[in-house]
């Protein structure tokens, strides 16, 4: 709450509604990132992607080059936070809920609105969008190898979670590259996908293999 209070004093909101639903989603939010994550891997990963979610503004904006941070801050952040287009932000929780307590229910939510996504929206923008990452963030390859990553180490643990929050998070992409790149559009676009973004995020730890116990010695 404190950090979508201080976005909201400096970069602006949508009105004192959408300011006054925004304070009341954070929380929310963060509980929903908690129980996906404790879903999938336990509580103390739960608590470790909460964390991540809290740190999203900052990392993305670590993520942009200094010559784009700004535009960024001003443009993307208050939608990222749910400042603006709140029922946009709201449906990004509203899945995460429902991906907290039926995995597979989330599975084919978010297969739906993706195929709903790739019918509406299309991919023609791609190559704009490509050019503008070009631009104003660090690294497209990256970009793309943390997605496809997060999403092959919740695999690891529920397949059908790692299903809904990758193609939710594919959603939201694709309609991002239909709004295109002008005024941080695309960067607004992922605001319904931001806890589903989190969990990704924290399942590359996912990756890595489990230590098994080293077999007892005979004596």
């Amino acid at each position: 709450m404190v950090v979508v209070a201080g976005v909201a004093s400096r970069y602006g909101t949508d009105g004192a509604l959408s300011t006054l639903a925004a304070l009341v989603l954070a929380p929310v939010a963060v509980a929903a990132t908690f129980r996906v994550g404790r879903l999938l891997a336990g509580e103390t990963f739960g608590l470790a992607a909460a964390a991540v979610y809290v740190a999203l503004p900052a990392l993305a904006s670590i993520y942009m080059l200094s010559t784009y941070r700004s535009t960024f801050a001003h443009e993307a952040l208050p939608d990222l936070l749910g400042l603006r287009a709140t029922p946009y932000f709201a449906a990004g929780v509203a899945f995460a809920l429902v991906a907290g307590v039926r995995p597979a229910v989330t599975a084919v939510l978010g297969a739906a609105v993706l195929v709903v996504a790739l019918v509406l929206d299309g991919t023609s923008g791609f190559e704009n969008i490509r050019n503008g990452l070009h631009e104003t963030a660090w690294s497209i390859s990256m970009l793309v190898w943390l997605g496809l990553a997060g999403a092959l180490g919740a695999a690891r643990r529920s397949p059908p979670l790692a299903l809904g929050l990758g193609a939710w998070t594919a959603a939201a992409v694709v309609h991002g590259v239909d709004r295109g790149y002008d005024n941080a559009a695309f960067w607004q676009a992922l605001a319904a996908a931001t806890p589903a973004i989190a969990v990704l995020l924290s399942s590359l730890a996912l990756l890595v293999p489990r230590l098994r116990p080293l077999p007892a010695r005979a004596h």
